[in-house]
């Protein structure tokens, strides 16, 4: 199955579509547009931050969130933390083929929360739960080991939240990390090996693989175990993944790479 060719999150002009609500909070503008049968969401800019299927809420339509699931191989999960809410794709994901594992989203804008549920038809499942906070003051209060994986997606209208290459943040998250635990970072640059940034990560973390397909995002996941990829046990849990969803992640997971 060959992958579906969505944009990391650009969509320029007119093609962001029909505009359906505006609005503004001290963050700045929100704009939900429809085009065609997709429901995009936008920060003040002509980025597009989230992008839905109406009528399959569930499918993943940007590449890099696709790849962000694959996290999920390398820890079983019981209890997953989502840091920024966006139109909700993969909390909806999540939520639709997990329903028995604890979601919990983080996101700083009530408007945006507000927006997912009235405009993109987030779940009110039980095992999803969402919560109006900043990603850093969270990560700070919540108990040690209490959530198997993280996906952060924390995005402005710019670009990257500064947050995410905080190290004070890669701490933060390790702490609330189980044993097994795994953090699934959508980073704007794959980090220099020579950093202290990437010092700090490899010294919180036994195993670093990278997504870097050369475009605008890059997918980091730091592991709190080993983790050996393309062995047998990795592949055929990698195929039941597929066969759940229905998404073309065998693709994306034969492009992963420990990092270097």
């Amino acid at each position: 199955m060959k992958p579906l060719q969505h944009g990391a999150r650009i969509c320029r002009g007119s093609l962001m579509g029909h505009e359906l609500y505006r609005t503004e909070d001290t963050y700045g503008e929100i704009v939900v547009s429809q085009r065609g049968n997709k429901r995009v969401l936008s920060f003040d800019s002509v980025l597009e931050q989230s992008c839905v299927l109406m009528d399959k809420p569930y499918y993943l339509m940007h590449e890099y969130t696709q790849v962000m699931l694959l996290g999920l191989l390398f820890t079983d999960a019981s209890h997953v933390t989502l840091l920024g809410l966006g139109g909700g794709g993969l909390a909806h994901c999540l939520s639709h083929y997990y329903p028995q594992t604890a979601i919990r989203a983080v996101e700083l804008r009530q408007a945006v929360i507000d927006i997912a549920y009235g405009w993109f038809d987030l779940p009110t499942n039980e095992n999803l739960q969402v919560v109006q906070d900043d990603a850093a003051f969270y990560l700070a209060t919540v108990k040690p080991g209490t959530t198997d994986i993280i996906f952060s997606d924390l995005y402005e209208a710019a670009g990257m939240s500064a947050c995410q290459a905080q190290h004070n943040f890669f701490s933060a998250c390790a702490k609330a990390l189980s044993a097994q635990g795994c953090l699934v970072l959508n980073f704007h640059k794959k980090p220099d090996p020579q950093s202290f940034l990437m010092q700090t990560i490899e010294d919180l973390f036994c195993d670093i693989i990278v997504f870097d397909a050369g475009n605008s995002n890059r997918i980091m996941f730091c592991c709190k175990q080993p983790a050996v990829l393309h062995r047998e046990a990795l592949n055929a849990k990698a195929e039941t993944l597929v066969q759940l969803v229905k998404m073309p992640l065998l693709f994306y997971y034969r492009k992963l790479e420990q990092f270097k």
